[in-house]
């Protein structure tokens, strides 16, 4: 059986999601080819549950504090009231997108020939290709997805081996739940983020230390986890016309193009990794496959957001910044109000425009994007702003 379409997504995860919807938008022709849950890693076992049991943590965490008692909610009840909620959303954003006219193919793909995708017995041909195949776990133990599906419960004391901010959020959700938790720490908290203050590392690892968290360089634990220990899920036996460098990413021009002409790589398999880079990464690759190759890639201007004891967010390049200025947050009224704690700190180049932002806080999302809009940049994920990507197009770039 074969068939034709103008574009074939491989993969439905954030990269891929987004892909198909804003080409479908534009009535193209499109067929998400999936092999596991529709949704990928973020909906289902990352973003999405992760932030909702960040928010079950708020919430238990201001009762405690309000009432001086610890809410009677397991852990094991708030993973399952997230995958409830994870259950119904990946629902609704399959029937979206077949509303909207896609066709999903359940199977494994392999690019057969340039523009020729095989799932099982079927051929199909697009005039484009988008791999969005997303990551996986490098090696064997326990990830942090396996925590937030449910697929592994908490014994004892959990050691998260990791500096990235998946560590950082994990840590502070299982601690608030009253399990207890160590990070073992190679270098630092948080180094993998150089655009990051020092200063707003240390306010982060106090917070999570004075609420039980031991950091350390060497820890121990009963349930061990590899935080942040992944690697593109694109094989080169499945995509041998593919280019793929040396440390397992899709090689991509900065159009996100990769060595076949027409094919296009977006989501984890091009760094760097994450959901809000994902998402700008479909934008990128669907402007230049409906208007030609003229919209590159800038991870700088994707938000970052960290939600643990303190939330951290940054946008921008500090490379490009010449003097720095600080700011408290409990300046703001609202911030005095709610959360009095907080600092922003602003990057200006020679001709006085702001370029870089970090801020640490609660609730930072708010600013970062904001800042991210009127520079011109991107929004973070999962964010209430996002939404506004698919109603005003970005600085610079008109809606056709």
């Amino acid at each position: 059986m074969e068939r034709r379409f103008d574009v074939i997504v491989i993969g439905s995860g954030p990269a891929g999601y987004k892909t198909a919807k804003l080409l479908l938008e534009k009535g193209k022709r499109v067929c998400l080819v999936e092999r596991k849950a529709f949704g990928g890693l973020c909906l289902n076992a990352g973003c999405i549950p992760k932030d909702i049991l960040y928010q079950t943590a708020l919430s238990l965490l201001r009762v405690r504090e309000l009432t001086g008692k610890r809410p009677d909610l397991s852990w094991k009840e708030a993973v399952a009231g997230a995958q409830e909620k994870v259950s119904r959303l990946r629902a609704l954003a399959e029937e979206h997108l077949r509303k909207l006219g896609l066709v999903l193919v359940r199977g494994e793909a392999e690019l057969v020939e340039e523009k020729v995708v095989r799932v099982g017995r079927e051929r199909l041909i697009g005039d484009y290709i988008v791999l969005a195949c997303g990551s996986r776990p490098a090696g064997g133990g326990t990830s942090p997805e396996d925590l937030l599906t449910g697929r592994v419960t908490p014994a004892g004391r959990v050691l998260l081996r990791g500096e990235d901010a998946s560590a950082c959020e994990l840590a502070f959700i299982l601690r608030i739940f009253g399990i207890d938790v160590a990070v073992e720490v190679k270098k630092e908290l948080l180094s993998p983020y150089p655009q990051i203050p020092e200063s707003f590392r240390t306010k982060l690892e106090s917070s999570l230390e004075a609420l039980g968290v031991d950091i350390s360089e060497r820890g121990e634990g009963e349930t061990i986890v590899e935080s942040g220990n992944r690697i593109p899920d694109v094989c080169r036996q499945r995509f041998p016309f593919i280019r793929i460098r040396s440390d397992g990413f899709v090689d991509t021009d900065p159009f996100l193009e990769t060595s076949v002409p027409g094919v296009y790589a977006v989501g984890d398999v091009v760094p760097p990794t994450g959901a809000s880079f994902a998402y700008e990464k479909a934008r990128v690759a669907v402007q230049n496959i409906l208007y030609g190759k003229s919209v590159r890639f800038e991870p700088s201007k994707v938000p970052f957001v960290i939600t643990s004891a303190y939330e951290i967010g940054f946008v921008g390049d500090p490379e490009k910044a010449v003097r720095f200025e600080h700011r408290s947050l409990s300046l703001n009224p609202k911030n005095f109000v709610n959360h009095p704690a907080g600092i922003l700190k602003v990057g200006y180049n020679e001709d006085g425009s702001a370029v870089f932002l970090a801020v640490i806080g609660h609730g930072v999302s708010e600013i970062v994007n904001a800042f991210s809009a009127l520079t011109g940049g991107a929004f973070s994920h999962p964010s209430y702003a996002e939404i506004l990507e698919e109603i005003v197009p970005p600085l610079g770039e008109r809606v056709r």
